[in-house]
């Protein structure tokens, strides 16, 4: 969605009776149409947006708010195929410690009480598999059920990863069958227990083959 007044634009993806706005928030909340006299308005939770086509791919409009602001909506095509996220992935920072046995690797620290030895893990992993991603760090293990949107360019997410990190979206900036280029949302915990969001930009992760 184009804002034409403003050049804002927000990728939204509809899926059955509830929108997401990604970048913005990643709650899903509905949406619907509505005919009053022929003219169809389109109803995002409670605000009002007239459209009227102009060809197979775009809408134009008007968001009737405390101002009126004329936009555009705009239907995006995939840039990519959902089936490249599948598989092992690893940092490229890290990429040379995985498979390199000459590179120096930091000491392997003690298993706790009743885990095993042989499985530590590191550096860290990421394994994705249809709509679950799942991460390996250290003697400890996380996984998460994702969400990805109809162009496979945004990835939402539970995931507890290294340092007590909570990832909760990836933005895929790039993505062949052997790399990935993301921009990663972050929540951490400070001392008061709120949660804080941060990003990571153009974070390269490369696919492991095996």
């Amino acid at each position: 969605m184009y804002s034409i007044e403003e050049k804002d634009t927000l990728t939204i993806a509809f899926k059955d009776s509830t929108y997401t706005v990604f970048e913005y928030n990643d709650r899903e909340l509905p949406w619907r149409i509505a005919t009053f006299d022929n003219n169809d308005i389109l109803v995002f939770d409670n605000r009002l947006i007239a459209i009227k086509q102009t060809d197979d791919n775009s809408f134009e409009g008007l968001f009737i708010s405390e101002k009126d602001y004329e936009i555009k909506i705009e239907k995006r095509r995939a840039k990519w195929s959902r089936e490249l996220l599948n598989g092992i992935w690893i940092e490229e920072q890290h990429h040379a410690l995985f498979f390199n046995d000459s590179t120096e690797k930091p000491p392997l620290p003690p298993a706790p009480p009743g885990v095993s030895i042989e499985n530590f893990q590191y550096p860290p992993l990421y394994e994705i598999d249809e709509d679950t991603i799942l991460t390996n760090y250290f003697y400890q293990e996380s996984k998460s059920k994702i969400d990805v949107n109809n162009t496979a360019e945004f990835i939402r997410m539970n995931l507890r990863s290294e340092f007590n990190k909570v990832e909760k979206q990836w933005k895929v900036k790039k993505l062949t069958d052997s790399i990935m280029i993301i921009d990663r949302t972050l929540e951490r915990e400070n001392e008061k227990f709120n949660f804080i969001k941060s990003k990571e930009k153009n974070i390269k992760l490369i696919k492991i083959i095996r």
